[in-house]
């Protein structure tokens, strides 16, 4: 069959067309070849070059819309499972012609066109306004992905948590911090009690504390209250202890006094009496005598009893100076105790406060005294990993942007 001038003069319009709208497509996007990600939407066409009667047929039962499915496939008739994830459109249409003249048997491979028609999602998680699904574009970026997303979420929540949570939260810590540090110097100043130290060593956490000469001037005024009291207490107890002594040397000297007394009566006591009973002496000058010796004996009897109880007495007051000073150990220990576990409690409330302090900076943009301001990091999830990105880092369709906010430590 011989096709007539003007509608092979058509037909060769239409080839040159085609040709230049393939080649136009083609250089356009061999610049930067998209390549094709898990949930594209792709619109493919089959079109075969009939040279008997110098025109195309299009295949319409294999044209229509295809999805890049989970598994990187697109389903086509006739070739079942075809990899399409990580080729480009070209590619692809080259792999469909290829299979379909080899499947039917064709002499030359048809014309494949394939076009993505919508492209596969990309999702935003993470320290944005609005996490989320949003669709993909070329020449998509991180920071772009990030303005589909309503930006970093701290200029958006600054607005639900005002400033008065900020101060809220660093007053509290403030306070906290505040009686911290009264506890490690009360506790410097229970350690000085304990070694007997008359001043109070700064602990090396407040060096640099602007307000450390009141903080010791308070606990120093207490440590001297409680020397002076000790001080007093065993004062007290040695001055008892010295006048028992006293009296003990008192009665040993009456003793002797009374001792010495009692030998000269027993011997004119017995003179006496020998003499009363050769009938020299009066019997009432015996008696005299005898009542004289049982007073005397009497007295040193008492003499010695009080010597004994003022030995006894000193016995007592050292027993009570020796338990008042381990009582004052044994209290100061405990009392060290209880503040280490004050201080020990203390520290996981301003631990937990600081974290308070820096979650209030993340949502309201500001920075926490002492520490740098907040940042931002990037990562993409990308098949199955997590991989570390910038803002200008280029994104396929199917990844998953994590923006994180963070203080810096």
């Amino acid at each position: 069959m011989i096709s007539s001038p003007g509608k092979t003069s058509s037909v060769a319009r239409y080839i040159a067309v085609w040709l230049v709208a393939s080649a136009a497509f083609t250089s356009v996007h061999a610049a930067e070849p998209y390549i094709l990600g898990i949930s594209d939407k792709l619109t493919i066409k089959v079109v075969q070059w009939k040279a008997a009667d110098s025109s195309f047929q299009e295949w319409a039962a294999l044209a229509g819309d295809y999805i890049v499915g989970a598994d990187g496939n697109v389903n086509f008739p006739m070739l079942g499972p075809t990899e399409g994830a990580g080729k480009t459109s070209t590619d692809l249409a080259t792999t469909i012609g290829a299979g379909l003249q080899q499947t039917l048997g064709l002499p030359t491979a048809p014309s494949v066109t394939v076009e993505v028609s919508a492209y596969g999602p990309i999702y935003v998680s993470g320290d944005v306004s609005t996490p989320g699904e949003y669709p993909f574009a070329p020449n998509l970026t991180v920071i772009k992905a990030l303005a589909l997303a309503g930006g970093e979420r701290r200029s958006a929540e600054a607005v639900a948590r005002p400033e008065k949570e900020m101060l809220s939260t660093t007053g509290a810590l403030d306070v906290l911090e505040d009686e911290y540090n009264r506890l490690l110097v009360r506790r410097a100043r229970l350690e000085a009690e304990l070694t007997g130290q008359s001043e109070i060593a700064v602990p090396p956490e407040l060096t640099d504390l602007p307000e450390i000469s009141a903080l010791l001037s308070a606990e120093t005024a207490i440590l001297a209250a409680q020397k002076r009291q000790a001080e007093a207490q065993s004062t007290s107890l040695t001055d008892e202890i010295n006048l028992l002594t006293t009296q003990i040397e008192a009665f040993n000297q009456k003793k002797a006094s009374t001792e010495t007394q009692l030998e000269t009566a027993r011997d004119q006591l017995q003179k006496i009496s020998t003499l009363s009973e050769d009938g020299l002496a009066l019997s009432s000058r015996v008696a005299s005598l005898q009542t004289n010796v049982a007073d005397l004996e009497a007295r040193l009897l008492d003499t010695e009893t009080a010597a004994l109880q003022a030995q006894q007495a000193i016995a007592t007051a050292n027993r009570e100076q020796a338990r008042l000073a381990d009582q004052r150990i044994s209290d100061l220990s405990l009392e060290k105790q209880t503040v280490d576990g004050q201080i020990s409690a203390l520290a996981l409330k301003i631990q937990t406060q600081q974290g308070l302090v820096q979650e209030a900076a993340l949502y309201t943009g500001a920075a926490v005294p002492g520490d740098q301001a907040p940042q931002y990091t990037y990562s993409i999830v990308r098949d199955g990993k997590e991989l570390p990105a910038q803002i200008d880092t280029p994104l396929v369709s199917g990844d998953v942007v994590m923006a994180r906010l963070a203080l810096a430590p």
